[in-house]
């Protein structure tokens, strides 16, 4: 499969720390506004950190540079998470189901105070899941809002637990309030789609006359 533009930075950074948009540009032969561009996702997904100023040689303000975060540093985490998995998930339907919904609890403990309107809470979570490098955002819908994720923080683990979608369904559902349905979700090896999709149905009370 042929890799993105952001995972290419992603290599090019762990090899060649402290790297400037101009030098990514060079060496990936990426225009410097799609580097900016990818690099502004990366550092909200805190996968890619501003490193420092260096002087470029010209007038103005020193260029910046850019190298990778922790959590983009390599370590055996993945391995420990899917060995984990595997033993969580080995059980039977009803024993999984209620693995999945600990996972779901402990990930994002519920708030306390889950009352008042709808759209508080969703801002609220969206925000809580974009602190966990999910790019989430919603937009409002007929029927009920549709919460998208730009990013897979499990992408790696999808291929062998897909379970990990019903995991984030149900985060979804147990902080808003209200049926959540799986419309698409990112593929672990393929390009498209380039979202996950969730729609909410909000039963919407009758105003009195």
């Amino acid at each position: 499969m042929e890799k993105n533009t952001a995972q290419l930075i992603l290599e090019f950074l762990s090899q060649n720390p402290n790297s400037t948009v101009r030098q990514l540009s060079r060496a990936l032969r990426v225009t410097p506004a799609d580097i900016r561009y990818h690099l502004s996702a990366l550092l909200k997904q805190n996968l890619v950190r501003l490193s420092s100023k260096t002087s470029n040689g010209q007038r103005g303000r020193p260029a910046r540079s850019y190298s990778l975060s922790q959590e983009a540093q390599p370590s055996n985490t993945l391995s420990l998470a899917r060995a984990a998995l595997s033993i969580l998930l080995k059980d039977t339907a009803d024993n999984k189901e209620n693995t999945l919904r600990s996972l779901a609890a402990l990930l994002f403990p519920p708030k306390t105070n889950t009352g008042g309107s709808f759209t508080p809470k969703i801002i609220q979570l969206v925000n809580r899941l974009n602190h966990s490098g999910y790019a989430a955002r919603w937009e409002a819908r007929p029927n009920g809002p549709c919460i998208i994720f730009a990013n897979c923080p499990y992408r790696q683990l999808l291929s062998q637990f897909p379970e990990l979608c019903e995991v984030d369904r149900m985060i979804l559902q147990n902080h808003i309030g209200a049926k959540i349905t799986l419309e698409q979700h990112i593929h672990p090896d393929q390009s498209s789609p380039l979202t996950c999709r969730f729609s909410a149905q909000v039963s919407i009370q009758p105003q009195s006359s």
